[in-house]
């Protein structure tokens, strides 16, 4: 913009404001200071006449089936169809993220993108109705998509509260699921490969305190699913449901949300208190779920943690330039805790392995407090510690048998420590 331009523009602010010309000179100074040269002095003039109260747009509304590449400064509205999952991406040596979701009105529909401050700014929920303005059309993929121009906003016009199914209302050709539960059992992982296209799939059991229902995440969704543990209550939004070998499963696609909750849900032995039986350690079949009641004989000797890929929980690799993961590439670590403690009965005896959540009850401590004591003594010294402070103790475990491949052992892995 030229000065002539800019010195009118800052006029009108002053004549309006009663502000000097020198103050909103440094308030447009101020703004373009603030977005790193960024935002041009145009820009920043037009925002600041925005936060005065001065610019009331009136956009040219378009119906979502009548948008066209090239179209800008023009509003749309409808319904909010489906929510991808937030991505973060690095370009240029600069941090971003960016939020998709389709917009319908009956007309057509449209993938419309929002890119980092604006994912936070608007708090978007499948079903809401919304209005989009000063927005911009353009292509991607040969597909039509919109964005946020400059000082484009987001109105929420009718919000759709999100509502959750219980597991066991679920019915094959079910879409747009919602569905909160923990995660009971995990299956191997497995890659896929077809005629026109490979990836992977992880198959996981999934239950709340209604049913259990089997569950498959495929690709993407597979690789989040393998940071989460048995046992950890989740939620899952935008699944899909189709009929299988034992009735309706749950499908969690590209655009399925998979996060922690906080949510109070019963415990997994609660979810399968009907099922659940109390065996003897010598009456263990491979593969089966119990409960087993044992004294603790010993601590095994270990790392006590083991670290991961602080994004998709899988195995690192540390080189001279940073972290790398298999899945992520550039990454950092997170510690999880892991224990191993033998138990006996009056039949026989058995190593269990404790992971993340189900370690840090076994062993009585906390994430810092253990990494703590890893700082401070060495894992001889924990494990003599441990041992003196459980061993003799009772204690009674929900999980599975399962065969150690490398030693041959049977060993018993721990979903709950009831």
């Amino acid at each position: 913009m030229a000065e002539k331009e800019l010195t009118t523009l800052i006029t009108e602010i002053s004549e309006k404001t009663g502000k000097s010309d020198n103050e909103i000179r440094e308030m447009v100074k101020a703004k373009t200071d603030k977005f790193s040269g960024l935002l041009t002095e145009q820009g920043a003039a037009f925002l600041i006449q925005k936060e005065l109260g001065m610019k009331n747009e009136n956009y040219e509304h378009v119906p979502v089936g009548q948008l066209e590449e090239g179209m800008k400064g023009i509003e749309t509205k409808g319904i909010i169809d489906s929510i991808f999952p937030t991505k973060e991406f690095e370009k240029s040596g600069k941090k971003g993220k960016l939020q998709s979701f389709i917009l319908n009105d009956g007309t057509g529909e449209i993938r419309t993108t929002l890119w980092n401050d604006q994912v936070e700014k608007y708090p978007l929920t499948r079903g809401s109705e919304i209005k989009m303005s000063n927005i911009l059309i353009s292509k991607y993929n040969e597909k039509k998509q919109a964005t946020l121009g400059f000082n484009g906003t987001i109105e929420i016009l009718n919000k759709k509260e999100e509502t959750y199914e219980k597991i066991s209302e679920l019915r094959a050709g079910m879409l747009g699921v919602n569905a909160i539960g923990r995660i009971m059992r995990k299956f191997p992982c497995k890659e896929f490969e077809s005629k026109d296209r490979k990836g992977k799939l992880c198959s996981f059991q999934f239950g709340d305190e209604t049913a259990v229902i089997r569950a498959t995440a495929w690709n993407e969704k597979a690789l989040e699913m393998e940071k989460y543990n048995e046992g950890d209550a989740v939620e899952i939004k935008n699944a899909y449901t189709k009929d299988g070998r034992f009735g309706a499963e749950l499908h969690l696609g590209y655009s399925t949300q998979i996060n922690e909750t906080q949510k109070q849900l019963p415990s997994s032995a609660e979810i399968l208190k009907e099922s659940m039986q109390e065996k003897k350690i010598n009456s263990l079949a491979d593969g089966e779920s119990a409960v087993i009641l044992g004294k603790i004989t010993g601590v095994e000797k270990g790392n006590f943690v083991f670290e991961v890929c602080s994004k998709c929980g899988k195995k690192i690799t540390k080189t001279e330039n940073g972290i790398l993961c298999e899945n992520c590439g550039e990454t950092t670590a997170k510690k999880n805790a892991v224990v191993s403690i033998a138990i006996e009965d009056d039949t026989a005896s058995i190593r269990i392995n404790f992971f993340g959540k189900n370690a840090l009850n076994a062993t009585g401590m906390s994430q810092e407090e253990l990494e703590s004591a890893l700082n401070a003594k060495s894992t001889d010294v924990l494990t003599a510690e441990l041992n003196g402070k459980l061993m003799g103790k009772e204690i009674k475990v929900y999980g599975y048998q399962k065969t150690n491949n490398f030693s041959g052992n049977n060993e018993f892995s721990a979903r709950e420590i009831l």
